[in-house]
C-alpha cells in the first residue's frame, strides 16, 4: 500500500515547491478575477444602475431560494431516520429563515 500524503511528512523541498506553486497560482489567478464585477455592466460609463439592478435581482433570487428551503425544512415529513433533516429540521428552518430575511433586507437596501 502507498502511504497517504501527509502535510507534516513532506520533506523540505516538496513543501517549499508546494508553497511556491500555491502562491504563484494565487498571483496568476487574482488579476483574472479582479475585474470580474466590472464586466457585469458591459464597461459602459454610468452602468452602476445596471449593476445595482443585477445585484438586487441576485439577492431576491437567493432570498427566495432560502425561504423555499426553509419552508421545505418545515413541511417535509420527519419520520425517516435516513433523511438528512430528520433530527435538525428546527435549526435548519431557523437558519434558512434568517438567511432569507438577510438577503431580502440587502435587496431592499439596494
Amino acid at each position: 500500500m502507498q502511504p497517504s500524503l501527509n502535510w507534516f511528512q513532506m520533506n523540505g523541498r516538496a513543501l517549499h515547491c508546494a508553497t511556491a506553486l500555491g502562491i504563484l497560482a494565487l498571483l496568476c489567478v487574482e488579476p483574472a478575477l479582479a475585474n470580474k464585477f466590472e464586466t457585469i455592466g458591459g464597461g459602459v460609463s454610468g452602468s452602476s444602475g445596471i449593476k445595482r439592478d443585477w445585484l438586487q435581482k441576485f439577492f431576491l433570487v437567493v432570498g427566495g431560494m432560502s425561504l423555499l428551503s426553509a419552508v421545505l425544512a418545515l413541511v417535509v415529513p420527519h419520520n425517516n431516520a435516513l433523511f438528512l433533516n430528520y433530527g435538525n429540521w428546527k435549526r435548519s428552518f431557523i437558519i434558512l429563515l434568517v438567511l432569507s430575511i438577510v438577503f431580502f433586507g440587502i435587496a431592499g437596501l439596494l
